[in-house]
């Protein structure tokens, strides 16, 4: 099976690797260089993601928002021109799901079904299957691509139609950052009333509340205190970037659903400050 790939991040290019493993004939495209270089001899490396595309019957994305799924797909040079007929493209990325509806209803005319595959790291490796893939799409689509997210997956939910598993995802998201900034706040609380950082995880982990990320977090300020390390100061700049998208997204789907979205929207507020500590 002939299989396209768009996006080669962290989250990406470890997926591609994996598919590059298995029995299928892989063509990759990242806008970044030295992304693509890393797969020189183990993928066919495209010119653009329409030249990926080409013959393919499964087209992935994973990419860091929806305007870079809109550009890598409809854009000029995107999926949209190569792929053909019966081909099939899925979504890993956390977009709206107004915007994976969109695509399904362009892509239509053309015979190219959508199905959305958002995914979340269950393992710290890159080495094996590392995050369990969501399914939303007609069961006729989903069936097809199984055999290719088995590649990458510890675990697949398949949950319903087309936006059901990015639905899903944004969820999951949700409790996610907002445990991260519940922690962030708890951290400063405990410091400001003499109870040092590492009382405060040995608590956390021994009743449940330090989940990986949190204690990853936790452990990454204790061992790079604001201003010491340029490179961690500026990753996590990038990954509250990706919170406040996703916090944005459940408030969307939040205020579509008729909830009260005040606690998402203070966790979108809070959440850089949290994350982006003071250098000065």
């Amino acid at each position: 099976m002939k299989v396209a790939f768009v996006g080669l991040g962290s989250m990406g290019g470890p997926q591609a690797r994996l598919i590059a493993r298995g029995a299928f004939e892989l063509s990759v495209f990242d806008a970044s260089p030295s992304s693509m270089e890393t797969f020189r001899g183990v993928a066919r490396l495209a010119h653009s993601a329409a030249d990926a595309a080409e013959g393919a019957a499964i087209a992935c994305v994973c990419v860091r928002d929806d305007r870079q799924v809109e550009a890598v797909v409809s854009g000029a040079g995107g999926l949209a021109e190569g792929l053909m007929p019966g081909s099939l493209l899925l979504v890993h990325s956390t977009v709206r799901i107004e915007t994976l509806k969109s695509l399904a209803n362009r892509l239509a005319p053309r015979g190219v079904a959508v199905v959305d595959a958002p995914v979340t790291r269950t393992r710290p490796t890159d080495d094996e299957p590392f995050v369990l893939t969501m399914l939303g799409g007609d069961p006729a689509d989903t069936s097809r691509v199984r055999e290719l997210v088995q590649a990458f997956s510890t675990q697949i939910e398949e949950v319903g139609p087309l936006g059901a598993a990015m639905a899903l995802k944004i969820s999951n998201n949700l409790v996610s950052w907002v445990h991260i900034v519940v922690a962030g706040l708890a951290l400063e609380l405990a410091t400001q009333h003499g109870v040092s950082p590492e009382s405060l995880g040995r608590v956390m982990r021994a009743n449940g509340n330090l989940t990986p990320p949190v204690g990853g977090l936790l452990d990454g300020f204790h061992r790079n205190p604001p201003g010491t390390n340029a490179e961690y100061e500026a990753f996590l700049a990038s990954q509250a970037g990706i919170g406040e998208k996703d916090l944005a997204l459940a408030i969307e789907c939040g205020a579509a659903a008729g909830l009260d979205t005040a606690l998402f929207e203070q966790a979108r507020k809070l959440i850089r400050s949290t994350m982006v500590r003071n250098t000065a």
